[in-house]
């Protein structure tokens, strides 16, 4: 690592470091092994750029668009046919077609997508002489081949079929994808798909769908460049070697006119099917290309009128992002998910600005969008950020969010001495991160990589978002301030992999060669189980830190709306470092399979059935009205306003105490049937009368037992999972009461109290008001199983429920449910004094071994033995 030309002292000072700290910053990155690795991995991704750019032109790099079309299924379609249509004189490179089941977020397999075994499973049907077929190699090499259409006059028309007849559901969504390459449009139409259906017997529907046209050139766009350009730069900062800020300067030069067509394009027409030239991206590009071009302004490879070029630009972008017929950002409320003050698309604009401000103070406008930056994270940071410190959409927009902010943050610092670090919300946001970590996770990343803390997915977010690279950038900021945080932040990164390269949507490669200082201390923060009310986040811990004990479950029970996914009442398990049920995660936004990851089927959740006999998706938000925690117990109970159900709240119980099972206890006032929802990360599963037991990774099992309803049907079938695990799908259940669950509905009611007695009775309440109470067991292969006996209750009053856990002939625990609108007495034989945790009252078995339990109505109670 030799500087081949040093770089003078700037004329022009850098914004993120001095002239007199590059030194000290090639020093580091020789002296830290992780800092080395990373500056290599930019090296040679600049390197390996140049060499593409030796046999194509920038634009043709990554100059492929995968364009969806999202359809559903009619009524009776059994199979579907779809062909592709090219309109017009010009020609197109179609380099995969792919189809999707988008209910499961599944792909389903075409024989020749790729086109890798020539036109077989294809029919190309000219309309005119002058329309030509050929196959050719990708661009760049080494993607396989693509189907390449001509069409030499303005009435040509070229037809591609699928010969294959595709089997499908009726009434589900489904999407084509069409991975393509247009350098000019076409001079008619352009290219559309026609999809048509088939009923059971191969006869012809009605119905035919028709895609869009498509006719817009696909260019490389501006984002895929951005961590190549930094690469550059960063190389040029190491190096000195003018080469590299060349290499930089030709991708400024590319990607500022690319950002100003598309925000023109995305205001006239509101083009959101395409993110890269909305307000949010354009925000992180132009604070990254603001950093990139501070970098090599002063290497001399920029001439003069380039500059001027790229100013103007940089001005034009600027001034765009404060019209709001671009982007509004003056509404307190979302006119959509893509507008408003509130909007992790408004933080990433004005952080944007403000970074592009603090570069260029010399531009005329400079201090005014500086001062509205401030004022619109100052506004987010008092009234968007909740008291816990959370960006109210879910953990990955938070991560989002201050990532931004912190670039935005550490040049204010720099250059004008305003402190961001100290502020308590700044803090909080940083510490929501640390709260949440999962316990380390075992499977996470392949057989060969260490065990590594994830962020938990809770509706639009995955499990491998890697935000735990903030802590490293940000640690340092806090090292003298506040020692304890720092030390946390550095034990949360180094547990969460210890990554240093800022990765996903349009990094910044500076950071991490800037930032970060590996040597700094770390040590592990108290992590226990936590309610954060803002967000809806529930989540439940034993042995946190305990390699190979610790457990950890996450409930949602949220206020809010943003991002939603169908998902209140959602759970997912880690045990012994294994996720046994996970949130799906996020797919695609415009690609499908949305259907999947959107809705309440994807998620361990009640769904209801309505009149036509369809499963609706259930409410968007929830209220959680309890949370308690213990050593010996953590419970939620949240009510769940589905228009389905005249009532209905989900209780949801952690039983630790050396005995770890979870209760679900779902108590449904409704005239309607419903489904119970369970995913496991599960290889194969067996299932027996009202037990379920998965087989999940790390020889774990997942056994699910339910006491209520007594008779159930359970269907299984797959659907995707987001994060780097073995397994791409996990097996999903259905589960529904035997005979559709059908019967009146009971509210209970009366007062008084039960008699006692023995045990093995049965009530025999097979309806309970269209009730679901859940045991799930998580398990080695070598644990042994529970026993449960149902014990008697008053026989006037079925709503109440009692029953006795058990293993090798110890017991456990009792569960007593009261499903009536009063209290109750409930009484049992028992040996030893009973606790209840949640109230710390202890119950003396009378001389004749009985025991007199009072609960409240619509409560569960968990009474441990033993204690």
């Amino acid at each position: 690592m030799t500087n081949q030309s040093k770089i003078a002292t700037a004329n022009r000072p850098f914004a993120c470091y001095g002239a007199e700290q590059l030194e000290g910053i090639r020093n580091r990155i020789i002296v830290q092994p992780k800092l080395r690795q990373e500056y290599e991995r930019q090296w040679k991704l600049s390197d390996a750029f140049a060499n593409e750019e030796l046999s194509l032109p920038i634009q043709r790099i990554y100059a492929f668009r995968t364009v969806p079309f999202v359809f559903r299924t009619p009524e009776h379609a059994a199979y579907l046919k779809f062909a592709l249509h090219i309109r017009g004189k010009g020609e197109v490179w179609i380099n995969q077609v792919q189809l999707t089941h988008s209910e499961k977020g599944l792909p389903i397999p075409l024989a020749n997508g790729r086109f890798d075994h020539g036109f077989f499973g294809w029919v190309a049907s000219p309309y005119s002489f002058t329309s030509s077929t050929s196959l050719q190699s990708s661009e760049p090499p080494g993607q396989g081949q693509c189907l390449h259409v001509k069409n030499l006059s303005n009435n040509d028309h070229m037809q591609l079929s699928i010969t294959d007849q595709i089997p499908v559901h009726s009434k589900e969504h489904y999407s084509i994808q069409t991975t393509l390459r247009l350098d000019q449009l076409f001079s008619e139409g352009g290219i559309n798909i026609e999809v048509r259906f088939l009923d059971a017997a191969g006869q012809p529907l009605d119905e035919v769908y028709t895609s869009p046209s498509f006719n817009r050139k696909t260019p490389t766009n501006w984002a895929v460049l951005l961590e190549t350009a930094g690469a550059d730069a960063d190389v040029y900062m190491v190096t000195g070697d003018a080469v590299y800020a060349e290499r930089a300067k030709r991708k400024i030069l590319y990607m500022l006119p690319d950002m100003c067509q598309g925000m023109d394009i995305f205001k006239a027409t509101g083009w959101h099917d395409d993110d890269t030239y909305g307000a949010v991206h354009i925000g992180r590009g132009i604070a990254v290309l603001s950093v990139i071009y501070d970098q090599i302004a002063d290497s001399g490879v920029i001439l003069p009128h380039e500059n001027a070029d790229i100013h103007s630009k940089f001005r034009y972008i600027a001034e765009m992002m404060m019209d709001t017929t671009y982007y509004q950002f003056d509404l307190e409320q979302f006119p959509d998910e893509k507008g408003g003050k509130r909007s992790n698309w408004n933080a990433d604009r004005a952080t944007g600005l403000g970074i592009y401000a603090l570069i260029f103070p010399e531009e005329k406008l400079a201090d005014d969008y500086l001062a509205h930056a401030c004022a619109v994270v100052d506004w987010q940071l008092e009234h968007v950020v909740d008291q816990d410190g959370a960006w109210p959409e879910n953990i990955r927009y938070h991560g989002a969010v201050l990532h931004r902010y912190f670039m935005f943050f550490t040049l204010l610092q720099r250059q004008k001495g305003v402190d961001y670090w100290s502020r308590d919300k700044v803090k909080k946001m940083y510490r929501f991160l640390i709260d949440t970590v999962t316990p380390k996770d075992n499977v996470q990343g392949g057989p060969d990589s260490e065990p590594k803390l994830l962020s938990p997915a809770v509706g639009d977010s995955t499990v491998d978002d890697q935000w735990f690279r903030l802590f490293a950038y940000a640690a340092p900021f806090y090292a003298t301030t506040d020692s304890q945080f720092s030390r946390e932040m550095m034990w949360a990164w180094q547990h969460g992999g210890g990554v240093v390269r800022d990765t996903g949507a349009y990094p910044c490669t500076l950071l991490a060669l800037l930032y970060p200082q590996p040597e700094l201390p770390l040590e592990a923060p108290t992590l226990t189980s936590v309610h954060y009310q803002g967000m809806g986040y529930i989540i439940f811990r034993q042995h946190s830190g305990v390699w190979g004990r610790e457990n950890y479950a996450i409930f949602e029970a949220s206020p809010l709306t943003y991002h939603a996914h169908h998902d209140e009442g959602h759970f997912s398990l880690w045990a012994n470092g294994t996720p046994l049920t996970l949130d799906p995660g996020t797919g695609g936004y415009y690609n499908g399979d949305r259907h999947w990851y959107v809705n309440g089927h994807a998620h361990n959740v009640v769904q209801f059935i309505d009149e036509a006999g369809v499963i609706q998706n259930g409410p968007l938000k929830s209220l959680c009205e309890e949370v308690f925690f213990s050593n010996q117990l953590d419970y939620v109970r949240s009510k769940i306003p589905d228009v389905h159900a005249e009532a209905y709240h989900r209780h949801f119980a952690y039983v630790k105490a050396g005995v770890d099972i979870y209760v679900v206890w779902d108590h449904i006032r409704s005239q309607n049937n419903s489904v119970w929802n369970l995913h496991t990360m599960s290889t194969s599963s067996d299932i027996e009368m009202n037990r379920i037991t998965a087989h999940c990774l790390n020889e774990m099992k997942l056994e699910v037992t339910f006491l209520e309803p007594n008779g159930i049907s359970v269907s299984k079938n797959h659907g995707a999972v987001s994060g780097a695990y073995p397994l791409t799908v996990q097996e999903h259940f259905r589960i529904s009461c035997d005979g559709g669950g059908d019967g009146d509905s009971s509210d209970g009611g009366g007062g008084g109290s039960n008699d006692c007695s023995a045990d093995g009775g049965s009530n025999n309440h097979s309806d309970c008001s269209r009730d679901y109470l859940t045991l799930l067991y998580p398990k080695t292969h070598e644990t042994p199983g529970f026993i449960i006996q149902s014990l008697l209750t008053d026989t006037d009053y079925p709503e109440l429920r009692m029953y006795k856990i058990l293993r090798d002939e110890q017991t456990l625990f009792y569960l007593l449910v009261n499903g009536t609108e009063q209290s109750h007495t409930f009484c049992c034989q028992a040996g030893a004094t009973l606790l209840n945790p949640h109230d710390k009252v202890s119950y003396s078995p009378k001389h004749n071994g009985e025991c007199h339990i009072q609960v409240d109505a619509g409560r569960l109670a968990v009474l441990l033995t033993n204690v």
